[in-house]
């Protein structure tokens, strides 16, 4: 205590530029303790008491302790501006520095307009080239191949115009600028990767690029779709928004991938241009970039309107839907061949058509090559471009209408509780306590979420027996289950778009087959295959290897499997979904070499964010039953 009065008296006694009467006012009125300011500063309250700024840069302060105490930080800015003279060259004034901060100084009369009266070139440059009329999030769908967006990613858009149209966005959206935060990555090792994310060991910046970049990169190298949410925002909390993004370029901060990520970094800027909203501050604590958008949703009359912008992926395979069969015969010449001459004897309706269809595949298919502008896809793709502009026919842009059923503000909480009552044929009656931090899988609720993956992270299940009949002892609480990761990505077999479907799971279980006597044993699968997706239907077969570590499964306390795995899931509702599944395994090195289970599941969603689920699996020695309630918040 005797020591922060220290500090406030040798900070006052320095602070001797600033008007004893604008002091006054700051104690009087306890300006430091404004939520705008906290929100500027990104002060939060720290775990001993007090507040801490998540901000690490040092040129963000004015005061050597503004980190962490408000209230010198506040004083420390205010003798900033009032100390500030032209010598000091524009730019590098206070007031240019962060604009946002004069901005909320001169709105609570603690500095006056003549003080911010110089200009500001490279601000006043960066205002006229963003030109924002309107703020818009935008949400980049999941993409399973980068780990860091498997979730999804959430990005800002400042959009010149307030447009109210699909037609609109169309036109004139690329000609935005896209505020984005992101790690600056250090490292090409994917575990030091992982591990650097989790525990902040990369930096974490704001950038202000053309908007047409960031759709090159998620809409058409990674064939994502896009949506985006358009805020209801006065030009004055806009102007707000843009005037702290430039004060971003002064600092950065700690990138930690489940916490202070792209999503919680966006609803901070967000923060500064209304104090009653309080985003980052209603978003979970540990957040993925869907709880940005439910926050947003959350929020009376934020959201203005939603937009929609398809991948190139779904844009390719409508146009080619389009065609009929000989058309369909003449873009599989054009795109085995790379060349319109195939086409020479047609009419120009149909070449512009199958040039239309041949252009969009094309693109989709070799998305890197076009994005790195490679000589030999530039030289085929300005060929087929000229052939289409002979054709004299306008050119209609693919339009995919908004599907509402797959907006991701729509879907269930990411988050699952789960409780059931169960039985085991050999065990005996059990209860079962689950949780996972995220996000979804096939049999949950279909509406906002990908249709064709599950992806969950931290799944864990704890079963509970009051008397095991097995072993004859009295109560005991065990851990069933924890999956650290579990990923399935099924891309169906269709024509011209065949990939291989596959999945991943890294965690720990209870072995449930005669391989030892229920041990768990830390270990991974991984099945690659082929799948059929349908409205209703969904399915696939896999060939799978695992390896499961335990003393009791064989003398080299490992054992190894590989065998098959389908699965057969059928949807006539979004809120309902039953399965079959099984698997067979040749084990070894192994006590026992075969082992196989089978089962079926049923799970209903009767409101939203509640659901009953019931299962029942077989395995080689026994089979359980269970009936759960699910909460998905």
């Amino acid at each position: 205590m005797f020591k922060l009065i220290l500090i406030l008296f040798l900070s006052f006694s320095a602070f001797a530029k600033v008007p004893s009467n604008i002091l006054v006012k700051v104690n009087k009125s306890k300006i430091y303790q404004h939520k705008i300011w906290h929100n500027l500063m990104h002060y939060k309250p720290s775990f001993f008491g007090g507040y801490e700024s998540e901000a690490d840069g040092e040129e963000f302060f004015f005061h050597k302790k503004g980190k962490e105490f408000p209230k010198l930080e506040l004083i420390a800015n205010l003798e900033a501006f009032y100390s500030s003279t032209s010598e000091q060259g524009s730019d590098k004034s206070p007031h240019c520095l962060f604009p946002a901060r004069a901005s909320f100084f001169k709105r609570l009369k603690l500095i006056s307009p003549s003080q911010t009266a110089e200009t500001c070139p490279k601000y006043e440059r960066f205002q006229r080239k963003i030109s924002a009329k309107s703020v818009s999030i935008v949400f980049s769908s999941y993409f399973l191949d980068t780990p860091a967006s498997a979730f999804g990613h959430t990005l800002m858009r400042l959009n010149k115009e307030i447009r109210t149209t699909d037609e609109d966005d169309r036109n004139y959206e690329l000609l935005d600028y896209a505020v984005n935060y992101s790690a600056s990555v250090t490292t090409s090792n994917p575990f030091l990767y992982g591990l650097m994310g989790m525990i902040g060991g990369f930096k974490g910046e704001f950038a202000a690029i053309p908007y047409f970049y960031k759709v090159r990169e998620y809409n058409d190298y990674e064939s994502r779709d896009l949506w985006s949410y358009d805020l209801n925002l006065t030009q004055n909390e806009v102007d707000m928004v843009v005037a702290h993004i430039w004060e971003m370029g002064q600092t950065y901060f700690r990138y930690y991938y489940l916490t202070e990520n792209c999503s919680y970094h966006m609803l901070g800027l967000l923060d500064v241009a209304n104090e009653n909203w309080n985003l980052s501050k209603r978003n979970p604590s540990i957040v993925i970039p869907v709880d940005t958008i439910k926050t947003l949703k959350e929020t009376p009359n934020l959201i203005r309107r939603i937009s929609y912008r398809p991948s190139k992926l779904k844009k390719a395979k409508q146009s080619i839907r389009r065609l009929n069969k000989s058309e369909t015969e003449l873009f599989k010449s054009v795109v085995s061949t790379f060349s319109a001459s195939p086409l020479v004897k047609q009419t120009n309706a149909t070449k512009a058509k199958v040039l239309d269809a041949a252009i969009e595949f094309l693109d989709y298919k070799y998305s890197k090559e076009v994005l790195l502008e490679k000589k030999e896809t530039m030289k085929w793709k300005q060929e087929l471009l000229i052939a289409r502009s002979e054709t004299g026919i306008v050119s209609n842009e693919e339009v995919i209408n908004l599907p509402e059923n797959e907006r991701p503000d729509l879907g269930h909480g990411p988050r699952r509780l789960m409780i059931s009552t169960g039985i085991d044929n050999l065990s005996g009656s059990y209860q079962t306590l689950s949780f996972r931090f995220a996000l979804h899988d096939f049999y949950d609720p279909l509406t906002g979420q990908n249709p064709q993956a599950t992806m969950e992270m931290g799944d864990l299940k704890l079963r509970y027996y009051k008397r095991n009949k097995l072993k004859s002892n009295s109560s005991k609480l065990i851990l069933e289950r924890f999956n650290l990761v579990n990923v399935v990505n099924l891309s169906p077999v269709k024509q011209f778009f065949t990939n291989l479907s596959w999945r991943f799971n890294l965690g720990t279980k209870v072995i449930q087959d005669s391989g030892c006597d229920h041990c768990l044993a830390p270990g991974f699968q991984y099945g690659a295959g082929l799948s059929y997706l349908s409205n209703f239907i969904k399915s696939y077969l896999f060939a799978t290897t695992e390896l499961d570590i335990h003393r009791e499964l064989s003398k080299e306390n490992i054992r190894l499997g590989i065998g098959p795995e389908m699965n057969f899931i059928i949807s006539p509702l979004q809120n309902l979904n039953f399965g079959i599944f099984a698997d067979y395994k040749w084990r070894f090195p192994a006590h026992v070499k075969k082992t196989y289970s089978y089962g079926s599941r049923l799970r209903y969603s009767f409101v939203k964010n509640l659901a009953v689920d019931l299962r029942y699996q077989k395995y080689t020695r026994n089979w359980n039953s269970e009936l759960a309630l699910a909460f998905y918040y």
